[in-house]
């Protein structure tokens, strides 16, 4: 389930980088070549988002053997992901922290 919903949360935070026009290499934490800064940012909802969603998805799926892991997960969690806003508030966090590392390299 986690992997799943990480899944979704990380294509959640390659728009927000697209959108702020970041660019997604240049990551703080990440060394990732392709998405570095993509995957910071994920990372930055991992404790509110994804695991949170995830464990819900297997509570879910404990109640519905029928379907799949996969289908509970990634259906909860776009509800969540639009319910909650979450590309507006990665694009919120990735501005405060571009102007914060600007403010402390000047």
């Amino acid at each position: 389930a986690i992997n799943h919903v990480v899944t979704a949360v990380e294509a959640t935070a390659m728009v927000a980088v697209a959108v702020t026009g970041a660019i997604p290499q240049l990551g703080f934490i990440h060394e990732d070549p392709g998405h570095s800064f993509t995957l910071d940012i994920n990372d930055l909802f991992r404790d509110t988002v994804t695991l949170p969603v995830a464990f819900q998805a297997v509570r879910e799926f404990e109640r519905r053997p029928d379907d799949t892991i996969e289908r509970v997960a990634r259906r909860m969690a776009a509800r969540m992901l639009r319910r909650e806003r979450v590309v507006a508030k990665m694009i919120d966090r990735i501005k405060e922290l571009l102007d914060e590392h600007e403010g402390s390299a000047g």
